[in-house]
């Protein structure tokens, strides 16, 4: 559904695109060579990768509820690498051109990697039913924010599928520690967190499933995506040119 949103959205800008699996190939990741980078819904992701970076007393929280993680085989071996990915994408200044956009999975791993911890079960922790194909009202609470500009409304439904999310409640209880970083929709009672967009690079992540979603709401991220990936291009070249 990805591939097919992508190249949708690509012939209504006159794109040509080449969609490749980077984990599958092992193919390098710098500017040079991957535009654009989607990380996409999909399994659990594993506490221990953010467990350390936060406060001593909710490690003991995150200790007596990991036992709600769905631990995978394809978990483990997407933490692996999605994690460093990230890793060297934060760390080369080159990069910072390249757009990624987090999808469900990709938006919990995107705020893993800052620190802020998940809920490990939206059911255990906020009595909220886990979304199974469930299309919710998201509302957004930023009216300056990216997700306000792509989807032109304050509020529209999406498609959800998820039983993990951004701890709100850490990430406002310690809002400082981010300054480059805001959750701009939610939904359910404002208890979960619908997008997370960074400040300081072209990242977007949210916890909808804008490929099962049609209208504005697919078109103008996965546009979004396209046309940064575009700038990134030509920056990279620049760069590349400069380097010589």
């Amino acid at each position: 559904f990805n591939r097919w949103a992508i190249r949708s959205a690509a012939r209504k800008l006159g794109y040509k695109v080449s969609v490749v699996n980077l984990r599958s190939r092992n193919q390098t990741i710098d500017h040079t060579q991957v535009d654009g980078v989607i990380i996409p819904g999909g399994s659990d992701i594993d506490p221990k990768w953010y467990i350390k970076s936060v406060t001593p007393e909710f490690q003991d929280y995150l200790n007596s509820v990991k036992h709600l993680t769905n631990y995978s085989h394809i978990g483990k071996v997407r933490d692996e690498f999605e994690f460093g990915f990230l890793e060297e994408y934060f760390k080369n200044r080159e990069q910072r051109y390249q757009p990624v956009l987090g999808i469900c999975r990709g938006m919990q791993v995107l705020t893993a990697s800052q620190g802020i911890p998940l809920y490990v079960d939206i059911k255990h922790e906020l009595g909220i039913k886990n979304r199974r194909y469930t299309l919710d009202k998201v509302t957004i609470i930023k009216p300056e924010s990216l997700i306000k500009e792509l989807i032109g409304r304050k509020s529209f439904r999406a498609v959800e599928l998820h039983h993990q999310g951004l701890n709100l409640d850490y990430f406002y209880k310690h809002r400082e520690n981010w300054p480059h970083l805001d959750v701009t929709a939610l939904s359910n009672g404002n208890k979960i967190a619908e997008s997370l967009e960074f400040y300081n690079r072209p990242i977007l992540g949210v916890q909808f499933h804008p490929e099962y979603t049609f209208g504005n709401t697919r078109r103008g991220i996965f546009q979004w995506l396209l046309k940064r990936s575009c700038f990134n291009k030509v920056m990279g070249k620049k760069l590349t040119k400069g380097n010589k």
